[in-house]
């Protein structure tokens, strides 16, 4: 779900509408704090609130930068396989 949410701010960075950008990144950190709240293991809680403070980064910027949104969505995306 947190991946969705980046690749929605993705199409919408290339349409060029930074508040539907704001939004995605808003319910990514969303999910990504309910997910932080039920982990359990350590090292993955330190991954997950560097995630966050990448996204946030993302979140409180003016402007679309869809490399830095590309390098978060491929880290989700690492994650995901490793936990799998």
């Amino acid at each position: 779900m947190i991946a969705n949410e980046l690749n929605r701010a993705k199409n919408w960075i290339e349409k060029k509408d930074l508040e539907e950008v704001k939004n995605c990144y808003e319910r990514a950190l969303e999910l990504l704090d309910l997910t932080i709240e039920i982990t359990k293991d350590k090292n993955r809680l330190k991954e997950y609130l560097r995630l966050r403070e990448m996204m946030a980064k993302l979140y409180i910027e003016k402007k679309g930068r869809p490399k830095l949104n590309n390098q978060v969505f491929n880290c989700i995306c690492t994650m995901s396989k490793e936990m799998g």
